[in-house]
Parts: structure tokens; sequence; C-alpha cells
């Protein structure tokens, strides 16, 4: 008899104590899908299966895929002009990265005939890679907040550089392509400019742009180190060197955090939506904490950050006009 009472206790124990596993296990699961809902506001397959083999490309010269029609993202930034190629089934082709000079400015053309000589540069180093003659359809982006007129000079571009200009994107909604990210604030951290556009379904509800970038940093490592610009902007690009850098670029990154919270503030988003944070601006090693203590809340600096408003032009014009299109 007390066997069996023993028995029926030991069973009964065991089953709380498994039960107990079952609800801390759930209670785990439940929280990592809440991290993963508020936490990464970008899709992992994208970074792995886009952004990273078009940076790879650039700095391997490596064809990524075969390809019978191209679909070519043009990026015209301040200080990289950024073109990016994907074949018919919208899979990475390769990727091409030349100096913008003086052609671009706060994300707008300046010199119209320096760009397109930059953007010819990266045509005629993919011809090179791939051994032949590039057939397919072009688009470009432009930053949010400027007229049509000036926008469409981007197309320009595009057209006089031999290909079809089948659209035209601002860059947030490019970028929000390239990551799956429909809704949350997207911050571009460029040479020029800090920018801030909100998302909500996949359209900008709320964009702004002030000055302090990438271009800013290199002013001030040069100040800092006595150092002409040029070779401050060389030092910016070792990635090495970044952790030596980042407690002089302090000062200029809790002003571009500054900027972003006073925006979120202004806007009523403050706190209500994911930040994540693209360009090559802010690509250094600290300065997601520095921003994400300035602002208040988590800011995400995207993998890649220099490939995604390439990438996303470039995948955006596929899914318009190569996309296969869906049955039933």
């Amino acid at each position: 008899m007390e066997d069996a009472l023993k028995l029926q206790a030991d069973e009964a124990i065991e089953e709380t104590t498994d039960g107990a596993k079952k609800t801390e296990n759930e209670d785990k699961e439940n929280q990592e899908d809440k991290e993963s809902e508020s936490g990464f506001p970008y899709d992992l397959g994208m970074v792995r299966t886009l952004l990273e083999p078009l940076e790879r490309s650039i700095k391997t010269g490596e064809v990524l895929s075969d390809w019978k029609k191209l679909f070519l993202g043009f990026d015209l930034g301040t200080t990289n002009t950024v073109l990016v190629a994907l074949n018919e089934l919208g899979e990475p082709v390769c990727a091409e990265m030349e100096s913008s000079g003086a052609s671009v400015r706060d994300g707008v053309v300046v010199d119209y005939l320096a760009a397109i000589s930059a953007m010819k540069k990266c045509l005629e180093r993919l011809q090179r890679r791939t051994g032949r003659e590039l057939i397919g359809i072009g688009a470009a982006a432009y930053p949010p907040g400027i007229s049509e007129r000036t926008a469409r000079v981007c197309a320009n571009v595009v057209e006089a550089l031999g290909f079809s200009c089948e659209g035209l994107y601002e860059e947030p909604t490019a970028a929000s392509d390239a990551l799956l990210m429909h809704d949350g604030a997207i911050v571009d951290i460029g040479g020029g400019t800090t920018g801030i556009s909100i998302l909500e379904d996949g359209k900008v509800v709320y964009s702004a742009d002030e000055p302090t970038g990438g271009t800013h940093m290199t002013l001030v490592l040069a100040g800092a180190q006595g150092i002409d610009f040029d070779r401050a902007e060389q030092m910016k690009r070792d990635i090495e060197r970044h952790p030596h850098l980042v407690p002089m670029l302090r000062p200029t990154l809790e002003k571009m955090a500054t900027i972003v919270k006073n925006h979120l503030q202004e806007s009523g988003y403050y706190g209500k939506v994911p930040i994540l944070t693209v360009g090559g601006g802010a690509a250094l090693p600290g300065a997601e904490e520095i921003l994400s203590d300035t602002v208040g809340f988590p800011v995400y600096i995207c993998p890649h950050p220099l490939m995604v408003t390439p990438a996303g032009i470039a995948t955006r014009l596929w899914r318009e006009k190569g996309a296969a299109p869906r049955q039933g």
C-alpha cells in the first residue's frame, strides 16, 4: 500500500515537473517569438541571400549567378555610386562600386556628366566580369522630399547609359524592399546627411533630412589626426582601424542620433516603431550602442548597410517587371 502511494506521489511530482518544464519552454519560445518580432526589424533571409553575396561580389569580383536578362539598380550616393545586378529569377548576379567624387551632394545629382562617368565605370567593369553584352533594364532612386524634376535626373543618368529606366523610387521604399521591412523608421546615414523616413505598409508617411553624415565623420578624423581629407577618408574605410576611431566619432554619432530622436518625437512615432539604420555612414563597431543610448530605444544597424538601397532598387524593379505572375 505504501509502495503504491509512493509510486503515485513520484508520478505526480514527475508530472508536475514536466508541466513546469513545458510551461517554462513555452514561455521561452514565446519570448523568442516576441524577440524575433520586436528584435531585428528586417528579414535575415534577405540579408543572407541578397545583401551578403552582393557585398562579397564587390570585394572578390565574383559573378554569383548566370543570367539571360539583367535588372539593374543604380544608386547615386553622395559618397559612392553603386550598381547592383539581379537576373531574371531575382537572384544576385554581381555588384560594382565607384567613388561619386563631387557629382552628388546630399543625394542629389549636381554634376550630371560626372555622375554618368562614375556609373559608366561600374558598367564597364560589370561587362568585363561577365564577358557579355549587358542586356536588361534599369531603375534608380531619389531621397524623399525633393522635386519630381530633380528626381527625374536620376532616371536620366540611367537612360544616358543606354538602359531604359523602368522604375524611379523613393530611397526608403527601395530599402524596405531589400529587407522586407514595411513598417518602421529607416535611418539613412549617407555622405552628407542623416535622413529618417517612417514607413507604414511600405509607404513613407514622414520624412526628414538634416546635415551630418559620413563626410562630417571624415572631417572630424582629419582635424583630430592633423591629416588631409583624403587620408582621413581612407582611415575611415579601414575596418581594422574602426575600434580606435569610435571614441573620436562619438560626438558625431550622438548628433545623428539626436536628429533621429527629435524627428521621431516630432512625428509622434517615438517609441512606437522599430528603428533601422542603413547606409555606410554608421557601419562602425559600437555605433549601434551609441545611437541606441542617445535615442533611448534600440537602434539596429543593418548588416551590409551600403548594399541595402541599391539592392532594394534592383529588387523592386525585378518584382514589378520580372517576377512571374502568381497562378490562381
